[in-house]
């Protein structure tokens, strides 16, 4: 489901623009470290603390809090990415703006390293988490982690599929991403949905790292493996559907627990390799991903 996060970030904004933002991990990250700073009380071994103390009134705030916060950051800095560095290349060209994604990954990375240190730092979980914190069901053993997590990104996505379907918003933003030309007649500014698309896939992006954080711990490098495998989720999904890119992520994550798990000369040192094997071999049977569309151009 985490994965199935990810991918759905990515396909808003592959949506909205037509390309892939590969720095959407770092987006991530970068946005779970604020929710951990405004959760810890001022101290020299988190920065920012002390600045988010004086100018943020009652921190520390309970971890929910901190969470929502984040997302407004994630949402923020998203925002600010696509007005100032995705919009004045994307002119230029589809590669242009990809090395420009890849630009900012890399800074956003330093970024992160630079304030935060290289320093694995433990996360709370948002749900109860105790080794008794489990249902039993057939047998096994159904924590509420898992539970509240799958949860969660349920009702994201209800409420993203409402905001898309029955909404001005949403209504912009289906013409935006159809026809962008067209839209354009009718008085819809792209430039303004656009942004909106990246502030919800950066407010997204935020929630899934605080959700995946209390189980790989954060670190600056915390989101470069999820994000390779939601790319594979979005891409097996569709690129340009919401609900393959959730499909996707179930898909992909079952697949590399079973391919880890089940086959012995792969097991989990090469579960990466083996989503990516399966991402080509579906693609090799269907460009555009399984429920992707396929798209008809007229000569």
């Amino acid at each position: 489901m985490i994965y199935s996060t990810i991918a759905l970030a990515l396909v808003i904004v592959y949506r909205a623009t037509g390309l892939l933002n590969v720095a959407q991990g770092e987006l991530s990250t970068m946005s779970t470290y604020v929710s951990l700073v405004l959760h810890t009380k001022a101290t020299p071994a988190l920065a920012g603390t002390g600045f988010a103390a004086a100018l943020v009134p009652f921190t520390p705030w309970p971890w929910w809090a901190c969470i929502v916060g984040g997302m407004v950051f994630g949402a923020l800095l998203a925002v600010v990415v696509e007005f100032l560095v995705i919009r004045r290349v994307a002119a230029r060209s589809g590669f242009a703006v990809i090395s420009a994604t890849v630009g900012m990954l890399l800074l956003l990375n330093g970024l992160v390293e630079r304030i935060w240190r290289p320093v694995v730092r433990g996360v709370p979980p948002a749900f109860p988490n105790a080794p008794a914190d489990y249902l039993s069901v057939g047998g096994a053993r159904l924590r509420y982690l898992t539970i509240g997590t799958v949860a969660t990104i349920a009702v994201t996505l209800a409420l993203l599929w409402l905001l898309l379907r029955f909404t001005k918003l949403g209504l912009a933003f289906r013409a935006v991403s159809s026809v962008p030309e067209v839209s354009r007649l009718v008085g819809i500014r792209p430039g303004r949905v656009t942004s909106v698309g990246w502030a919800i896939a950066g407010a997204i992006g935020a929630l899934a790292g605080a959700l995946v954080a209390p189980t790989v711990l954060l670190e600056p490098q915390m989101m470069v493996r999820v994000l390779i495998f939601s790319l594979v989720a979005a891409t097996v999904g569709g690129l340009d559907s919401l609900g393959g890119s959730i499909i996707g992520g179930v898909f992909i994550g079952l697949a590399q627990t079973m391919i880890g798990g089940y086959v012995g000369f792969i097991g989990s040192s090469l579960s990466l390799p083996g989503a990516l094997a399966l991402m080509i071999a579906i693609l090799l049977y269907r460009p555009t991903g399984l429920f992707g569309t396929r798209r008809v151009e007229r000569v």
